[in-house]
């Protein structure tokens, strides 16, 4: 029994010990560590980067301009066609019947002139010599004069004519690539009709649309005046194509605020295909005097894009920027003086007023992946 009473004793001891016995301290932390840049001043290239979609120069949907039957489809579907290369040829007997009432009408008005004009000489002759009245040559000459008017009505007949037998072969006016055939031989076709007989695009070259923003407009106006505006698309397959600008519109859609433009390229293997969505790239000249700093340095708060700059007291002021552009994963900012230094990384967890410690050791920065341009 006495040494239970003191064991227990022993434990009250232990316990008692415990709880008097003072905790540790709680860590404290410090500052921050981070990583600074200097914003510098240079002149950047510009190159503007815009999604836009494949369009092609010309496209037409092929439709008859006579009422008629298909005869014969010279192509295929999906098939690249030559400029002028016949592609439909429909019923033309009615028409081409008064085509060669046309010319047979020519040979005779020319064969009954030519017979009028000889009669008009002899007359003319027996005129001279007294054995005809001047009244016979006269009613000669005016049988002449109308069967010139006949012969030159008839050409213009022929010429109506011919115009109306070519409507019955259909060619291509460009060369392109055909789409689905809508008709086969037999067919009843119809101007005006819905459907086409197919549509008929071309694809070398070809051009691209896309927007840029209207603050890019002096500078691709400026750019545009000194020379050629150069640009660039990026294929499927990871390869790029030259080409230019050849349209800037004439007005900026105040809605979106932006201003459209083609660029045209060339497409011999087809690459570009019309309704592809493809990233062009443009060389609009240099910018002068632009505040550059890391790409990684802008972070975005809620509502707009922002720095941390560093202060003489440790600490760190959150500056509000805008991105104009992204060059070299450096960002191009308006808002921020040359000279000022930037946190580059370490930013994510900062907060304004927050001390800090330059390092080149700090923790890599997410804010990159983030800073959009």
């Amino acid at each position: 029994m006495t040494n239970k009473k003191m064991i227990l004793a022993t434990l009250l001891v232990a316990a008692l010990s415990a709880c008097t016995k003072p905790k540790d301290a709680a860590p404290q932390s410090g500052p921050a560590k981070v990583a600074a840049a200097v914003a510098e001043r240079r002149d950047v290239p510009v190159v503007l980067v815009a999604q836009g979609n494949v369009v092609p120069i010309n496209q037409v949907d092929i439709r008859p301009q006579v009422s008629s039957t298909v005869r014969t489809v010279e192509i295929s579907e999906g098939q690249n066609v030559k400029a002028g290369q016949l592609l439909f040829t429909l019923d033309a007997r009615e028409d081409q019947s008064a085509l060669d009432r046309s010319a047979a009408m020519i040979r005779k008005t020319e064969a009954d002139l030519l017979l009028a004009e000889q009669t008009l000489r002899r007359n003319q002759e027996l005129a001279k010599s007294g054995f005809i009245s001047p009244s016979a040559v006269d009613t000669s000459q005016s049988q002449v004069d109308s069967l010139r008017a006949e012969l030159a009505a008839a050409r213009l007949d022929f010429k109506t004519n011919t115009v109306k037998v070519s409507y019955y072969r259909i060619a291509a006016p460009f060369a392109g690539r055909a789409g689905a055939i809508s008709v086969h031989p037999g067919s009843l076709v119809q101007p005006g009709s819905t459907a086409p007989m197919l549509t008929l695009v071309q694809l070398d070259p070809i051009q691209i649309e896309f927007t840029a923003p209207e603050r890019d407009l002096p500078q691709l106006l400026a750019t545009q005046a000194k020379g050629e505006l150069v640009a660039r698309a990026r294929l499927a397959d990871g390869g790029e194509r030259a080409g230019r600008v050849v349209f800037i519109d004439n007005t900026v859609d105040r809605s979106a605020g932006t201003i459209k433009l083609k660029a045209e390229f060339a497409n011999a293997d087809h690459q570009l295909w019309p309704g592809l969505f493809a990233r062009v790239e443009v060389d609009a000249g240099v910018q002068r005097d632009a505040v550059l700093v890391p790409a990684e340095a802008v972070l975005n708060g809620p509502d707009r894009r922002f720095v941390y700059v560093l202060q003489p007291d440790g600490t760190v002021k959150d500056q509000t920027v805008t991105i104009a552009r992204i060059v070299s994963e450096q960002a191009v900012v308006d808002g921020l003086p040359a000279g000022t230094r930037v946190v580059r990384e370490g930013g994510q967890n900062l907060r304004p007023g927050a001390k800090v410690t330059v390092t080149g050791n700090a923790p890599h920065n997410r804010a990159a992946s983030e800073a959009g341009a």
